[in-house]
């Protein structure tokens, strides 16, 4: 299973396309989630040439569950953020691009997602982090002020450059997810984390609605993941006031 997170390619508006496929509607925000492939599921440009886009629909034993776990995350967010910045959501059963398979990539207000069965991995908490990831990519790309990378950046190592992006990364083996203390020290939460300055926002984007067990413990034990941490709580409250750290530590305390 691989774990691809986002691909960077030209940006496209769906607001004014026409869908054939069955959907769901999130009563809140108005947002659909299709579960069915169609024609014109991805932008032009991503059907042919070296990107070949290709996608498979999504197992009818998984779309309750799915559903299920796309709502909840769409729960944590006001509905403004939503309205402003998603039209709608696709989630596949599986989907390649460049040939490689994809977890998940977005468009400019487009979120693309992937689900292949539980027991493959695709847990409800792998889910939730995948829509959490690539949508803040969309909200990185909409309210991050010129400044915002270059300060990201410079929290690492003086002498550390990041990778060359998700699809080199995957074909050269280092697309690893697992969290570890190795890269904690270094900044960052996983390997595939150190691919681009992106990837490495997203990391942490997911981490902050649908955190894993110890997050908020490497939160307060290593300092380069603080300042990651704190910037990007910093973007988000400046997209609504309530995404404060109170806020989001809530989403780590257990029932």
């Amino acid at each position: 299973m691989k774990y691809i997170i986002a691909f960077t390619v030209l940006f496209f508006s769906f607001t004014t396309a026409t869908f054939s496929a069955d959907y769901f509607v999130h009563e809140k925000s108005g947002i659909k989630i299709y579960y069915l492939t169609t024609d014109d599921m991805f932008p032009e440009l991503w059907r042919g040439g070296k990107i070949r886009g290709k996608a498979t629909s999504l197992d009818l034993s998984e779309l309750n569950r799915s559903i299920e776990i796309i709502f909840r995350a769409l729960d944590k967010y006001p509905v403004a953020v939503l309205q402003n910045n998603l039209s709608h959501i696709f989630i596949f059963k599986e989907m390649k691009f460049y040939g490689q398979p994809y977890g998940g990539t977005n468009s400019n207000n487009v979120v693309y997602l992937t689900n292949n069965d539980i027991s493959k991995g695709y847990t409800d908490q792998y889910l939730e982090q995948l829509f959490h990831a690539e949508f803040s990519s969309i909200l990185l790309r909409n309210y991050a002020p010129e400044s915002f990378d270059k300060r990201w950046c410079r929290i690492n190592d003086d002498d550390f450059e990041y990778g060359k992006g998700g699809v080199y990364e995957i074909k050269k083996g280092k697309d690893g997810l697992i969290y570890e203390d190795y890269y904690f020290n270094a900044g960052f939460l996983y390997e595939y984390a150190m691919s681009g300055s992106e990837n490495d926002f997203n990391s942490i984007a997911k981490n902050l609605f649908c955190p894993i067990d110890n997050f908020w413990e490497v939160y307060k034990s290593y300092d380069k993941l603080r300042l990651k941490i704190d910037l990007a709580i910093e973007l988000y409250q400046s997209i609504d006031e309530d995404f404060c750290l109170d806020y989001f530590r809530k989403f780590g305390k257990k029932d």
